[in-house]
């Protein structure tokens, strides 16, 4: 997507990119370092960050001691 604006990240020091994971497959590559950061929102990595109720168990990835 940057390139299609002229911004090549290769070139860049910093680049910074507001997503969840697909970001990956074109960072990773390039990438001396990835600091991913748990931002407020409705979506996070960090699935203890919300209260679920009401799903049925066992359901992965909260029930990792569960043998599937």
């Amino acid at each position: 997507m940057a390139r299609s604006v002229g911004i090549d990240p290769q070139h860049k020091k910093i680049v910074v990119v507001k997503s969840s994971v697909h970001y990956r497959a074109a960072y990773e590559p390039i990438a001396k370092e990835i600091i991913e950061i748990d931002g407020p929102g409705l979506s996070s990595p960090n699935l203890s960050r919300f209260e679920f109720k009401h799903i049925r168990r066992p359901i992965f990835p909260l029930d990792t001691d569960f043998e599937w």
